[in-house]
């Protein structure tokens, strides 16, 4: 069960009244909020041509990292790496610690790390917090 901040529960408020989505989490970090958006909302989060994501962006004043919820660990982690393609996807466990390794190609690391790691960071907190496991990244050429 995720607990939330009174600051996160403010902010899920006025990312559903901007969007019209429903939010089921909502994480405040420094390179911006994410949100956890309940499955097939998230055409609703984004809106017709992004018109209620940029609105919400507006209205927040900082960047936002938008992902549709999943109950199993490998759609979540999909969900959260999207749009970028996934070549491999293995969840290990080993001594209570899950790890999710995802393999991209070499060309789309840096749509899966984001500027300056804000992406992956933003992706792992999720993931700890959601499904308490890991995220590693890896390359194929």
């Amino acid at each position: 069960m995720v607990t939330l901040s009174n600051d996160e529960m403010k902010c899920i408020e006025l990312f559903e009244s901007q969007t019209g989505a429903i939010v089921k989490d909502c994480l405040i970090g420094e390179e911006g909020i994410a949100f956890v958006i309940k499955e097939g909302e998230m055409g609703r989060a984004i809106g017709k041509g992004g018109s209620s994501l940029e609105r919400a962006r507006k209205a927040f004043g900082k960047p936002l990292f938008v992902v549709e919820s999943a109950d199993d660990i490998k759609d979540f982690v999909v969900n959260l790496l999207k749009p970028v393609p996934i070549s491999n996807l293995n969840i290990q466990e080993k001594d209570n610690t899950r790890t999710a390794i995802v393999t991209v190609d070499a060309r789309d690391r840096g749509a899966a790390i984001g500027k300056g790691g804000e992406r992956i960071k933003m992706e792992k907190a999720l993931l700890r917090r959601r499904f308490n496991a890991d995220l590693r990244l890896a390359t194929k050429d």
